[in-house]
């Protein structure tokens, strides 16, 4: 779960490989034409903010492993670069030098919060909301007053896009069906933020493009 939500994080350098992936590919911003003998979408829930967020490495920090990050119950957990911290908190899983995942757990009264926890093997990206894997591509964040956890999606703007990547978690054309499995404290009304895994694909895709509000629509038949 993220612990806080912004669009851009200004101090994250280049990104790292978190499960085998090639974040590097070049992403296509000429979609291809949406088939339309396809199933129908759902209703229109209108306009919403995009933004983005994916796992952070500690190896795209410099600096001396100052910060202690903590477990639930204050036992540390790993001493880490303090650019990393402040970078975890915000995008709320994480990427250790010893090739640790770490994701937040929630609010603690320790030394530091919040607290961290190392994801389940099955969950490679990292923890959402109740439990769901995060997963590159299909999972947002969202605000749980405007969309209900685990309600799929159709984004308009984003079927027909090439998403970067090597299979199974990249490389492919995206139908525009996400799944709300997570949300976060800058997650406010008419907003989703898009996980799509690391930082290298982020920039691919924002820089080809350049979307700041996309169409969201109940999944229907069309993302079952």
């Amino acid at each position: 779960m993220r612990w806080l939500a912004i669009a851009f994080l200004a101090a994250a350098c280049s990104g790292s490989a978190t499960p085998e992936v090639d974040a590097a590919a070049e992403v296509d911003a000429a979609a291809p034409p949406i088939d339309a003998a396809r199933p129908p979408a759902g209703a229109s829930r209108g306009s919403f903010q995009l933004t983005y967020y994916w796992v952070t490495s500690e190896d795209d920090f410099t600096g001396a492993a100052t910060t202690t990050l903590y477990r639930p119950g204050c036992t540390p957990l790993a001493t880490v670069r303090s650019g990393f911290a402040a970078a975890v908190d915000i995008e709320g899983t994480g990427r250790l030098t010893d090739g640790r995942l770490i994701n937040v757990d929630g609010s603690c009264g320790c030394a530091r919060s919040p607290c961290y926890v190392e994801p389940p093997a099955d969950h490679p990206w990292g923890t959402g909301v109740q439990d769901r894997p995060l997963v590159p591509y299909r999972s947002i964040a969202v605000d749980p007053a405007v969309i209900p956890y685990g309600t799929k999606l159709w984004v308009a703007e984003l079927d027909g896009v090439a998403v970067p990547g090597a299979a199974p978690w990249g490389g492919f054309v995206h139908d525009g069906c996400v799944l709300a499995a997570d949300t976060g404290g800058g997650i406010v009304g008419a907003h989703i933020d898009w996980f799509v895994g690391l930082i290298a694909s982020y920039r691919a895709l924002d820089g080809a493009l350049g979307l700041d509000r996309v169409t969201v629509h109940d999944g229907g038949a069309r993302c079952p």
